[in-house]
């Protein structure tokens, strides 16, 4: 027999030796955390499953909030980021209803839920922030990409806001509702009906009118109709004074209820 032959015939008992039962120890509460990693995939359903295990696991390890969704959500979210509620929510979760947050953190937790990092880029210079976020406004802003009017990014941050259980009345406390609708109604992200007229003009100009400011400028504008146009001062007033009313009967708090409500001021623009 040659030695090529011996060691083949061989081999077996070197794994047996190797891998016997004694040489590998699994931990009594692996199977456990695998049931739970599991379930919490399924949950989340990751547009990258790589890159959200390694998430996952480095923040089991370090003990902090992993990034999971309390449930599926269906229909799967159909925008450009790749944001849902229930992604905002993990964010919540993770970073918590502090006042600020440092950019590389968020980008870092952005990151672990694999959304398309130019739109947080994009969502940071909307609202105007640096290094040190205003975490509350992030969120009004983030909540803007997922709604079609400013009144349901309203109706959604109450929702993701409150303190209540789920199917509760989405109560929030006054003074956070003034703070970011009045921030959501000072930003410029959408056109009124003067803007879209010279719009339509501007298109029939000769070619050398893109080379203007306006026109660079208006390529460059985010419109985003869960944010919307500007709001003048007495509409924004008119619509806090009405919900100041409704919080007075309601120890200084607010839901969507009293938004919905036919007295109340529309809180989108007047003509949209």
């Amino acid at each position: 027999m040659c030695f090529g032959q011996q060691v083949i015939n061989n081999m077996p008992d070197l794994v047996e030796q190797m891998y016997c039962s004694q040489q590998i120890h699994i931990p009594p509460t692996f199977p456990f955390i695998l049931k739970q990693y599991s379930k919490a995939a399924i949950r989340t359903q990751p547009y990258d499953l790589l890159r959200w295990s390694a998430a996952y696991f480095r923040a089991m390890a370090q003990g902090d909030i992993p990034p999971v969704k309390e449930r599926l959500e269906y229909p799967p979210a159909d925008t450009p980021s790749g944001l849902s509620p229930g992604y905002l929510k993990v964010l919540l979760k993770q970073i918590g209803k502090v006042d600020t947050v440092q950019s590389a953190v968020l980008y870092e937790k952005w990151n672990g839920i694999c959304l398309k990092e130019e739109a947080l880029t994009d969502m940071l210079k909307l609202g105007n922030f640096g290094d040190t976020v205003d975490w509350m406004n992030f969120i009004a802003v983030a909540a803007g990409h997922l709604s079609k009017s400013l009144t349901q990014t309203m109706y959604l941050i109450c929702e993701l806001l409150t303190e209540e259980p789920e199917g509760g009345s989405d109560m929030i406390p006054f003074e956070t509702f003034t703070s970011l609708y009045t921030f959501l109604a000072k930003l410029d992200c959408g056109t009124d009906d003067e803007e879209k007229k010279e719009n339509e003009e501007r298109k029939i100009c000769d070619s050398d009118s893109i080379f203007s400011p306006e026109f660079k400028y208006d390529i460059e504008k985010q419109v985003i109709p869960g944010i919307g146009p500007i709001i003048s001062d007495a509409q924004i007033k008119s619509v806090l004074e009405y919900l100041r009313v409704c919080s007075e009967r309601q120890e200084g708090m607010v839901m969507p209820r009293n938004i919905h409500h036919f007295l109340c001021p529309s809180l989108d623009k007047f003509g949209h």
